[in-house]
């Protein structure tokens, strides 16, 4: 990957995110192809890091307004594999912003060929469990970063 930071890389190719990472071991099954569960797993992090990097802590969020994030649904299209040692980066765009929901499409590339597409919805919930509106501020910078995706 160059030396762009990893938000301005992506918003060449309008996506919001990539988040580069190398298969491990650790992330294979026995002839050395990332197990399919574990496309899930990084995806996971990947948003975790677009938020962090858009200056949105998920414990603060959690602390300061009770709620938090949960997966309602989750699309996977696997493509192609990743394999031992390939260095892959998940690519996150944010497609909609609704109350108390958002839609991304969360991809994973190796050399610019993509291996899984990911439709995910994230639903904002209290930590008891029940459905809520997405905080004022929170909202304001996960639209914010939608808009940056939408093609010209």
């Amino acid at each position: 990957m160059d030396d762009q930071s990893p938000i301005e890389a992506a918003k060449d190719a309008h996506v919001v995110h990539s988040w580069p990472l190398r298969v491990y071991y650790e992330d294979t099954d026995a002839a050395g192809v990332v197990y399919y569960a574990n496309y899930l797993k990084f995806a996971e992090r990947a948003r975790t890091e677009l938020l962090h990097q858009a200056g949105l802590d998920q414990m603060h969020i959690k602390a300061e307004d009770d709620v938090v994030f949960a997966v309602r649904a989750c699309n996977a299209d696997y493509l192609r594999p990743a394999r031992l040692g390939d260095l892959i980066a998940v690519r996150t765009a944010i497609e909609k912003v609704g109350g108390a929901s958002i839609t991304l499409r969360q991809s994973v590339v190796c050399d610019d060929v993509e291996l899984v597409v990911m439709r995910i919805t994230l639903v904002c919930m209290h930590s008891d469990g029940r459905a809520t509106r997405i905080p004022a501020r929170v909202r304001g910078v996960l639209q914010a970063l939608a808009e940056s995706t939408k093609e010209d």
